[in-house]
């Protein structure tokens, strides 16, 4: 259940969950202050119907029980004198039941003759106008169903009344009597009724406004969340284009190097080997040790030189890897590297059925070549390892390691520096880390290269290949 109502909450707009917990919380205040000024209206028309009727009727009642002052009841003459008070129309047909009691609880009067003269206990209402206030206490229809053992059925106002001297204030009685409060009663309704609709009202008309604040705000918000997410596929785009034209970028770069390394073979090259040959082949006279040896230093130069072409040749060129797979890839750069450093690579490779770009797989191919040659040039060739790594969520790891004996500074700042031969790198003039890296985060790939005498060096990379399949 909390869960079914926690989706239904979420499918819900800014303004329908603010009206929502807006109005509850609204509609709870709305009955606590509602309950509470109902109380407060009660407690407050029922003080002041109950003192104006004990100051009616102790105009008439206190110079007649005067004589109470001195004594513990009254003689027959104000008995009589209070029956005929009590019994006039207008006082019979609102007051249902009458008593004048002494502060201790004494009955000295009451128009139910059998408990004159008992003591009654004293109650809060009779302890209250002993000591000198006006207590009532109201009763709503049904809540007080007899008097006297009379049934009652109408809303009954219970008060008490202290009975003063009419010179010196002194309390010598209490009047308690039962009032029909028919009118309290139809006074508390409109009351009532006016109070819970101004509470009513003003709760409301702060929902209204409150909920218009929130709803323009959600409304500009919803606005702009609109337009991040055009902004954001915008450039998810623009990001796509980016690496779409940064592989195609990279492939035209590799087909220019292609064609400069051929052109070099079948240019320079030739051309080198060709006065290589036609100077060995000069005849020399037997006696001129001089224009020998300058033959000789010349035909060094140009051995040299042509040596020089092919190793440029060699890194600039890249075998045809479009068409090949991932560990026809990993085969070649390893088995090519075996065979130019004599040295052993161990290879890792974990289930990947990623279908590459080309771009991709010339980025795969150099990082490896790349990696390698680092591992060859600063750490010896030793424990040099490959690993592919399948992390999961459409991102592939590639890993060139090899261990190290010393860490030298070009190591350490091998991000912040290229790894061609005029920096300590390979003598192929290869990209260098900082070209890679470039390479690998044009593409949205990660790259990283940790080195220490602990853990040895460390090339990385990450490329993202999203749900593409092989």
């Amino acid at each position: 259940m909390g869960l079914y109502l926690r989706q239904i909450w979420k499918k819900l707009n800014l303004t329908q969950q603010f009206g929502l917990t807006a109005g509850l919380v609204m509609i709870a205040g709305m009955l606590v202050i509602g309950f509470w000024v109902d109380e407060e209206i009660k407690r407050g028309v029922t003080l002041n119907a109950g003192t104006s009727a004990a100051l009616y009727m102790d105009t008439y009642v206190s110079p007649i029980a005067s004589e109470l002052k001195d004594q513990d009841s009254l003689s027959i003459g104000p008995i009589l004198a209070l029956d005929e008070v009590f019994g006039a129309p207008l006082v019979a047909e609102r007051v249902l039941a009458v008593r004048i009691l002494k502060p201790d609880g004494v009955v000295v009067y009451a128009d139910d003759l059998e408990i004159m003269g008992q003591k009654l206990d004293v109650s809060a209402g009779l302890a209250a106008a002993a000591g000198g206030e006006v207590f009532a206490q109201y009763f709503a229809r049904g809540e007080r169903t007899e008097i006297n053992g009379e049934p009652v059925e109408v809303p009954v106002l219970e008060i008490y009344s202290p009975i003063r001297m009419l010179w010196s204030g002194e309390i010598v009685a209490v009047l308690e009597f039962y009032q029909d409060a028919s009118i309290v009663e139809a006074s508390l309704s409109a009351a009532r009724n006016r109070s819970w609709l101004l509470v009513g009202a003003v709760s409301f008309a702060m929902i209204l406004a409150l909920l218009g604040i929130v709803h323009s705000g959600s409304i500009l918000i919803e606005r702009q969340k609109n337009e991040l997410h055009k902004r954001a596929k915008e450039n998810a785009r623009m990001a796509q284009r980016l690496e779409r034209a940064s592989g195609r970028s990279a492939q035209l770069s590799e087909q220019h190097l292609r064609r400069v390394s051929a052109d070099l073979h079948d240019g320079p090259a030739q051309l080198i080997s060709l006065a290589a040959l036609r100077i060995g082949s000069l005849p020399l006279k037997k006696s001129d040790k001089k224009s020998a040896g300058e033959l000789a230093a010349i035909t060094g130069a140009l051995d040299e030189a042509m040596g020089d072409i092919r190793d440029i040749c060699r890194g600039l060129s890249l075998p045809e890897i479009e068409n090949q797979s991932l560990s026809q890839i990993i085969t070649n750069v390893t088995e090519s590297h075996r065979m130019r450093t004599e040295t052993e690579v161990e290879v890792e490779m974990e289930d990947v059925s990623v279908a590459f770009e080309p771009h991709e797989k010339i980025c795969i191919y150099r990082f490896f070549q790349e990696g390698l040659n680092n591992a060859f040039r600063h750490g010896g060739g030793k424990d040099q390892r490959v690993k592919v790594m399948n992390m999961g969520g459409g991102n592939i790891g590639f890993e060139v390691s090899n261990a190290v004996d010393d860490v030298k500074s070009d190591a350490r700042q091998g991000l912040d520096k290229t790894s061609g031969p005029e920096h300590g790198g390979l003598e192929y003039g290869g990209l260098g880390l900082l070209g890679l890296r470039e390479r690998v985060e044009a593409l949205g790939g990660e790259f990283g290269f940790e080195c220490s005498l602990e853990k040895g060096a460390r090339l990385h990379m990450v490329l993202s290949t999203g749900s593409k399949a092989g």
